[in-house]
This record gives C-alpha cells, sequence and structure tokens, in this order.
C-alpha cells in the first residue's frame, strides 16, 4: 500500500509503478491542497454566518425604528383627518354670503331652520354617493350635518357636527365634533372650546382643546383665517395601542395654506415618546419626527418618512 504519511512506497508497488515516490509526493500536495480548501471553506462559513447576524441585527434595527416611526406617523395622519373633518364644517359655520362656494362641485347644501329662523340652524354638505376629492389623498362621500345653536359670532354659541353614511378614504366617520364660542381672550382675539368624539374606520379619537382666531375671524371667507389649536387627544388604533398627544406649541393652521404651519406635538404610546415639529411658519407639505434623538422628515400627503440629513 502506499503510505502517505511516511511518504514511501513499499518495494512490490516500486516495481509496478517505477513513479511511486512521485505520485505519492503529488497526493501529499492533493491532500494539503484538501485540507487548506476546507479549512478556507470553514473560515468562509463563519464570516457568512458573522455576515449574516450583522445584517440580521442591522434589519431588526430597521424595522424596530420603522415600528417605532408608525405611531407618529399614524398620529400626524389621525390629526390632518381630524382638522378635514372640522374644514368640512368650517366652510359652512364661516361663510356670510350663503352660496358656499369654496366647497368642491361635488358637494351641495341644504339649509333647514326646525324651529324657524335664524334659529337653530341646521346646514346639511352631501358630498354624495361616490368619492368626491376635496384634496391629494383625501376623497369624501356622504353627508355631514352642522347644527348652530346661535350666530357663531355670538359668545356661548354652539356648534354641533354629526356624519350620515359619510366616509373619508372609503372608511366610515361617526361620532360628534363641537365647538363653543367662549368669547375674546385678553388680547382680544376669539377663541373657540373644541370637545370631539369620533371614530374613523377602525379607529376612534377623543379631543380637547381650543382655537384662537387671529387672523380672518368675521370675514366671511374661511380660507384667509388663521387660528391657533391647542389641547391634547387620545387615539386609539386597531391593534389596541393608544396614542396620545399634548399640542406643547400651538399649532398654527392656515386655512389658505392648507396645512398646519408651525407648532409642536408631543406624542407618546406604550412608554414610547416622539416630538413632531411643524416647522416655523412656512407654508409646506412636512413635518419633522424626532425620535430616539434621529430626525425623520414626513409628508403630510401621503405619510411616507426619510430620514433627515445634515
Amino acid at each position: 500500500m502506499l503510505n502517505f504519511g511516511s511518504g514511501i512506497c513499499t518495494v512490490g508497488l516500486k516495481n509496478l509503478f517505477p513513479y511511486c515516490e512521485i505520485s505519492t509526493f503529488v497526493l501529499k500536495i492533493i491532500v494539503k491542497l484538501k485540507f487548506s480548501i476546507m479549512k478556507t471553506n470553514r473560515m468562509i462559513f463563519a464570516a457568512a454566518i458573522f455576515l449574516s447576524i450583522g445584517i440580521m441585527s442591522c434589519n431588526k434595527d430597521e424595522i424596530s425604528k420603522e415600528s417605532n416611526l408608525s405611531e407618529p406617523a399614524f398620529e400626524t395622519e389621525a390629526g390632518n383627518i381630524s382638522d378635514e373633518l372640522e374644514k368640512s364644517a368650517d366652510a359652512v359655520t364661516f361663510d356670510k354670503t350663503g352660496d358656499y362656494d369654496r366647497l368642491p362641485e361635488c358637494a351641495t347644501v341644504n339649509v333647514f331652520y326646525p324651529e324657524g329662523p335664524p334659529f337653530p340652524k341646521v346646514i346639511t354638505i352631501d358630498y354624495g354617493e361616490t368619492n368626491c376629492q376635496v384634496r391629494p389623498n383625501i376623497y369624501k362621500r356622504g353627508k355631514v350635518i352642522i347644527t348652530l345653536s346661535d350666530s357663531i359670532t355670538a359668545v356661548n354659541a354652539k356648534r354641533l357636527v354629526t356624519f350620515e353614511d359619510f366616509y373619508i378614504n372609503d372608511r366610515p366617520v361617526t361620532g360628534t365634533l363641537q365647538l363653543t364660542n367662549l368669547g375674546y381672550d385678553d388680547n382680544g382675539q376669539p377663541v373657540f372650546g373644541m370637545s370631539n368624539h369620533f371614530s374613523v374606520g377602525d379607529w376612534s379619537r377623543q379631543t380637547t382643546g381650543t382655537k384662537t382666531w387671529i387672523q380672518g375671524y368675521g370675514s366671511g371667507d374661511y380660507t384667509d383665517n388663521i387660528f391657533l389649536l391647542d389641547g391634547s387627544s387620545s387615539t386609539t388604533r386597531p391593534n389596541g395601542v393608544i396614542v396620545n398627544r399634548t399640542i406643547t406649541e400651538a399649532l398654527l393652521v392656515d386655512r389658505e395654506c392648507g396645512y398646519i404651519t408651525s407648532g409642536i406635538l408631543s406624542v407618546n404610546w406604550n412608554g414610547n415618546s416622539a416630538i413632531i415639529d411643524f416647522g416655523d411658519g412656512s407654508c409646506d407639505d412636512q413635518a419633522v419626527i424626532t425620535i430616539n434623538g434621529e430626525e425623520y422628515i414626513i409628508d403630510l400627503d401621503d405619510y411616507g418618512w426619510r430620514k433627515r440629513r445634515g
């Protein structure tokens, strides 16, 4: 037999195979190469495992970040939809002309006085039975019913908003929105109290706070209205998570712009927290979410986000 360990051949094999020593040498090289390749493969395999663990860890971090970002992003969307519901009512409540031309063409308005004019006054906005686009990514159908106890400019006047077969972005809306005229603050600005309890699809929201007009009040054209929002809300998501929102710096709403242009929110859920900053007053469709020391820019139309650079 060949003994590769000693590198010699038996006499019989030498006679049969005159190149036995050479063959043995070659085979020894092959065996060494085999072990070298096996060792290299083990190193590659170990490196692959290490890299996979690193990638999995990074993916886990990204998933964790996205999971955390989903709550403040959802709060941004819920806040915008809440304001969109208020906007429908504002369009007819603060209109003095009676033609309600600030509503989309697909909406019709009916006015009814259950006890005779002038009040109480019931205004019904009917968006029809098919979706009506009122702004980018916002569609409405069904009826919004606004009941006014008195002229909205009268102190203690109340506005109650309810819904009838109403949908926003194909999600059914139920509940009430109440606005009460509280008079004027020390700066002579009209202040309204808000108390909203409503559901949109499979999430629900409760809001209390104030709405203080700083421009356009009484002009009769709600699109020139600028006001400050203060207060807090609690929103229950479909997964049972409760997202609490507190306005820490009053939100500036410019109806002509169509977006919140400044102000800061504090958002809390399940022991986590985030800050949402709507900017310096410039009209744009972006806000900045700060979570775990990192900043993300969120689009106020589609609620997608990206990490802020620089």
